[in-house]
């Protein structure tokens, strides 16, 4: 490829799934198509590729964009390179500038893609190939649990071919494992517990665990929730692997919810190690009745299980309504995510983002994709200081471009942040004194890549929503850089 003369930085990224048909493992209804954001967090102009490959195939399809410090590119099927790609595969992102990418899976109709009345959306991140590994963990799976299951699509990050077993455990205690056929380098499979034997059981309690994910390859691994039937589609979260580069004392996550519009979050916790530990979190009220107080709760987790904590009424000492943060310690290293789902009597909609480890928060975090009134979708952008100290120069800078083409910078006014708590950018384009006179957010319809820093360790969460539009929600968590 000319001009590609510097070492390259790579991502991996699972389930490029475009227009899946409807089989027990993959999604459900039809449609589907994803778009990857991939942005420059490096000091030059970057020059970028992708190649997709076929999930039943050798076959491949590449694009080449340039993209500037800071800013981002989305690739699609309505990129030329790419319109006539698998139907359902991965892809290898690669540039020679660092550079972080978040992948959208949607049944959303546009143009030719998408299903009609199709709602459903998530987000993950695009994987760093130094992050991939020969064991992924999954905290959560599910298996027809009060409706949803539990797809996951894991994507060989090795130079060879091999199988990989998936190990499900319930918190019955019953195991169900599966063995993949041969995955080649690059490409991916997927499946669902339903593929290891399962048929879901009477007792809710048999129809939600954890997983781990062997092979002698090093593998990348993503997991999409869904409901068990349904068409077309209104639902879908998700979230990449666990690795143990992940594994640490004490974790993160920056939004949490009970009884909060509609919401409420459940924290899952999964212990890796072979002895049983006990997990504490503790919890900061950012907003609504729990505004400024603080809460814990503790809970033991077996070993190789996972438990959850669930901010529901009766289970939890929040007070509702509330949005909150949390800091979660453990005894011993675990991971953990968490999920949120709608009341009864609410519009159905979910979330799943990963709780961030203690060792990745740093003073730099980028967030690729944050959008504001972009076609019918808006972001929120949850910033948490994990530090030991009030923050005072928190600051955001948005590179955005808008639905006519046109671009421009904003740099937000320093944010002071108290140690556990968190401050949130919405509808920034709304917010005309939090930014610099220099550098405004001068209008909404936009897509940015965002930079965010701090004098304190922070870390990001980054929702979305549809604006004015019944949709689905999405997420992902931001990623940590080296200031």
């Amino acid at each position: 490829m000319k001009g590609l003369t510097l070492t390259l930085t790579a991502l991996v990224i699972a389930a490029l799934a475009i227009n899946v048909v409807l089989a027990q493992g993959t999604l459900p209804g039809s449609g589907w198509w994803t778009g990857e954001q991939v942005q420059n967090v490096g000091d030059a102009r970057a020059n970028v590729v992708i190649t997709v490959y076929d999930k039943n195939t050798s076959q491949t399809w590449t694009a080449t964009r340039q993209i500037d410090p800071g800013a981002s590119y989305t690739f699609t099927p309505f990129d030329t390179e790419l319109s006539n790609m698998a139907a359902q595969g991965s892809a290898i992102v690669s540039a020679d500038q660092p550079i972080k990418a978040i992948v959208n899976v949607t049944n959303v109709k546009a143009g030719s893609f998408g299903q009609e009345g199709g709602k459903a959306a998530a987000q993950y991140q695009g994987v760093d190939a130094s992050a991939t590994s020969t064991t992924l963990l999954f905290p959560l799976v599910k298996g027809d649990y009060y409706g949803n299951t539990t797809s996951f699509y894991v994507q060989n990050a090795g130079s060879a071919a091999a199988t990989a077993q998936a190990v499900f455990k319930m918190r019955t205690g019953a195991v169900y494992t599966y063995t993949t056929p041969s995955i080649g380098p690059g490409q991916m499979v997927v499946f669902s517990i339903y593929d290891a034997g399962y048929t879901p059981p009477a007792n809710p309690d048999g129809r939600v665990g954890s997983l781990i994910v062997t092979s002698a390859q090093p593998l990348a691994g993503v997991s999409l929730e869904h409901k068990t039937v349904e068409n077309p589609a209104t639902l879908l979260q998700g979230t990449r692997g666990f690795t143990s580069a992940d594994y640490d004392t004490k974790a993160y996550a920056p939004v949490i919810k009970h009884q909060w519009y509609g919401r409420f979050t459940g924290i899952q916790v999964q212990n890796p190690g072979t002895s049983d530990i006990t997990v504490t979190v503790t919890y900061k009220g950012t907003s609504g009745t729990c505004n400024g107080r603080t809460y814990t709760e503790s809970h033991s987790v077996p070993a190789g299980g996972a438990y959850t904590f669930v901010q529901f009424a009766g289970y939890t000492p929040l007070e509702p309504p509330c949005l909150a943060s949390a800091t979660i310690e453990g005894t011993g290293e675990f991971v953990a995510l968490v999920n949120e789902g709608a009341l009864s009597g609410y519009t159905p909609a979910g979330i799943t983002y990963s709780a961030i480890p203690n060792k990745s928060a740093t003073t730099k975090v980028s967030a690729p994709l944050f959008k504001d009134n972009y076609y019918n979708n808006t972001s929120g952008l949850q910033i948490q200081n994990v530090g030991t100290a009030r923050a005072t120069n928190v600051v955001a800078t948005f590179k955005c471009t808008t639905v006519g083409g046109s671009s421009f910078t904003a740099v937000s006014q320093p944010r002071a942040i108290d140690p556990g708590a968190a401050y949130l950018f919405f509808r920034p384009s709304t917010m005309a004194g939090v930014f610099t006179s220099s550098n405004p957010f001068v209008s909404d319809r936009v897509n940015c890549a965002v930079t965010v820093t701090g004098d304190q360790p922070i870390v990001v969460i980054v929702n979305e929503m549809g604006w004015g539009v019944s949709m689905d929600d999405n997420n992902y968590e931001g990623f940590n850089l080296t200031p």
